[in-house]
């Protein structure tokens, strides 16, 4: 599976730009990508890394109206989402434990894999959480686990509760 680039990757800015900024690296790329200014490129309407002059465009367009960015950037969201990224601004996806299907036969917890759905792609068992344990900032513990079909990594937090 392969995201396509983000406006926000096309034009090299951060998601918390302001419209000065989107102006100045629209500027750039498409100087950058002029043929009569860069003699590397005359032959293409692509820039180095693969991107057309018109999507260059279109993400100026999107990013420089207010409306359109905020729609663009709540569709984005959920773009991520239904690929498993549920960013904490860690670089990791967070889950509550009580996120996981908890299975009384075998005392464990699981939960399909947001981004590749193999079932139960993440298992925790009791002795995991106990011997992995880090304390969190905000109080209760954390987890760092791998989904066992691909390369999703997940923070998941929990609580302990005393029997």
């Amino acid at each position: 599976m392969v995201l396509q680039a983000s406006h926000y990757e096309i034009l090299g800015l951060e998601a918390k730009c302001d419209i000065s900024e989107v102006k100045r690296a629209y500027r750039e790329k498409l100087l950058s990508s002029h043929p009569d200014k860069n003699q590397d490129r005359k032959q293409s309407p692509q820039i180095g890394d693969g991107v057309s002059i018109e999507k260059i465009k279109q993400a100026y367009r999107v990013l420089s109206e207010p409306e359109k960015r905020k729609r663009y950037d709540l569709l984005l969201a959920e773009s991520y989402k239904k690929h498993g990224f549920h960013n904490t601004g860690e670089g990791l996806d967070s889950f509550s434990l009580d996120d996981f299907d908890y299975s009384t036969d075998s005392e464990d917890f699981s939960m399909d894999c947001p981004r590749c759905q193999a079932k139960k792609g993440f298992e925790l068992t009791e002795d995991m959480l106990e011997q992995n344990a880090i304390e969190s900032p905000n109080g209760g513990y954390l987890i760092v686990v791998q989904c066992s079909a691909c390369s999703l990594w997940l923070q998941v937090t929990y609580d302990v509760v005393e029997d």
